[in-house]
């Protein structure tokens, strides 16, 4: 059958025999979220976990100005991500309605058609950026100290791209599928190894070549590139939807019509991303200018923003994946049930992150910073500050999750927008003046709140329930939204 220029099993049939992962659309919700989620909390766990070796390492043996390198160099790598971790997001929401709905064939052509674009498009970037890496490192306004390093470091990141984003993209793929444990395994590898690689290729020691912070960056790909082809052959082992053998591999070859569908839902997660972390980059650019001490001083307080983010990040990638194998399937009163919960449990994780950092005092950042230090005082100050914003934001990141598993993808991108530039960085630029740095740590929970109240307000009353899924049609598939189910009067008044 053919709806919206793409041909679709019909529903409750699969395209053929296999695997079709995991059910999000049965059983208690809060503890199938968070058992969900688990895998990817602890991903994002470990990965904080290497992030914050790494960087001991790196503030240790090269000093504060190659740490407020990796981290300048860092959103530089997050904003690219953007390119394509938009289309990622729209596929694992495409292949989570299409699982709900029994379609393995629409999983096996958004499969082929999404993994080309991404190994094309994240190639495109990593030759871009190593070749533009200089006039990057300008715009970023880097202590005279942290530009040499941050140079180093950011060509070799963006070598890593294509490796990195293609392992991210059939990880959101597989989660989309209610698959959360293979990523995580492999995830584990990916770490493993570069907690082994990084530091040794950072000092040379056992014989490895000294290649200072660049080996940081080195022992990342090295890693990230094995985890990456071991994943690649789990998945072809076991026979997973994903796989593309015989007749499958011709949807390696893209279908305009579904990148278009895929990029158009893409593009304002995509656009969002750009938005965010080029704020970002602004912000770090006004940070840069108060000197070497303040640069480090937020580079080591940021360090520890990972950890308090991760339970929002984990849990609203696991709401939208369950949300999307909800409306694939018709079930829009687990919907509403999901955004609440998963809220709720999101901000008490966070909170309790928020408030052991409290706890810890000062201990945690004189892992990076030098104790009695400027650069120490001033990055306690940041977190007294801008700490607590995260609990806030994550009920945005919820709700966010919540719409765009029904392929309601601008609305979040216009609260972001909103929020970074009408509230943020203006707040910030109107205020140091008066307030010095300290009005760039105070925009974060300005912008934080402002998200928090705009994405309530569109959740409430936006039209997002009103979208079709995006495989779907709502004469053919059991997946129908409830203005054109009559069964969800309740939901169906809202506007």
């Amino acid at each position: 059958m053919r709806t919206g220029g793409f041909h679709v099993s019909p529903p409750g049939l699969p395209a053929r025999p296999g695997p079709v992962t995991h059910k999000l659309t049965e059983g208690p919700i809060v503890p199938t979220l968070v058992a969900f989620s688990l895998p990817l909390l602890t991903t994002n766990f470990l990965h904080s976990l290497a992030g914050t070796w790494g960087a001991i390492w790196v503030s240790h043996v090269l000093g504060p100005d190659a740490l407020t390198a990796v981290v300048n160099a860092n959103v530089f790598m997050f904003m690219m991500m953007g390119a394509v971790m938009g289309v990622g997001t729209a596929a694992g929401i495409a292949v989570g309605q299409s699982i709900g709905a029994q379609d393995v064939r629409a999983v096996k052509r958004i499969a082929g058609t999404s993994v080309s674009f991404v190994l094309t498009v994240s190639g495109l970037l990593a030759l871009s950026g190593y070749v533009f890496a200089p006039a990057l490192i300008d715009l970023m306004q880097l202590p005279s100290g942290a530009r040499a390093p941050a140079l180093e470091f950011l060509r070799v990141t963006c070598l890593s791209m294509p490796s990195i984003f293609t392992f991210l993209f059939l990880s959101m793929l597989m989660r989309g599928a209610g698959d959360a444990k293979t990523p995580f395994r492999f995830s584990l590898l990916w770490i493993g190894l570069g907690l082994c690689l990084s530091p040794l290729l950072l000092t040379g020691a056992f014989g490895f070549p000294r290649l200072g912070i660049a080996g940081v960056a080195f022992g990342n790909l090295i890693a990230n590139a094995t985890a990456l082809c071991c994943l690649v052959i789990f998945i072809y082992v076991r026979g997973l939807p994903l796989a593309l053998r015989g007749e499958d591999l011709h949807h390696l070859k893209p279908d305009p019509a579904l990148l278009g569908l895929l990029m158009k839902n893409g593009l304002p997660m995509a656009l969002e991303t750009f938005i965010v972390q080029g704020a970002y980059f602004l912000l770090l650019s006004m940070v840069n200018g108060y000197g070497s001490a303040t640069a480090a001083a937020y580079s080591g307080a940021a360090q520890l923003w990972g950890y308090v983010q991760m339970p929002a990040i984990a849990l609203a990638a696991s709401m939208s994946a369950m949300a999307a194998q909800n409306i694939g399937a018709g079930r829009w009163d687990r919907v509403e049930q999901i955004a609440l919960k998963g809220c709720l449990v999101s901000g008490a994780f966070t909170l309790a992150m928020t408030v052991l950092i409290y706890l810890l005092g000062d201990w945690p950042l004189m892992l990076f910073l030098p104790q009695g230090g400027e650069a120490l005082e001033t990055a306690h100050t940041i977190n007294l500050i801008a700490l607590w914003g995260w609990i806030v934001l994550s009920v945005t990141s919820g709700l966010s999750a919540i719409v765009r598993a029904n392929a309601a993808m601008l609305a979040p991108t216009m609260i972001f927008a909103v929020t970074m530039w009408i509230f943020r960085v203006p707040f910030a630029l109107m205020l140091q003046p008066a307030l010095a740095a300290s009005a760039i740590w105070w925009s974060f929970p300005v912008g934080s709140i402002s998200s928090a109240l705009l994405a309530l307000a569109y959740y409430r009353w936006g039209g997002w329930r009103r979208n079709r899924p995006l495989l779907s049609s709502t004469q053919t598939s059991p997946a129908v939204g409830p203005v054109e189910n009559g069964s969800h009067d309740h939901i169906r008044r809202d506007p």
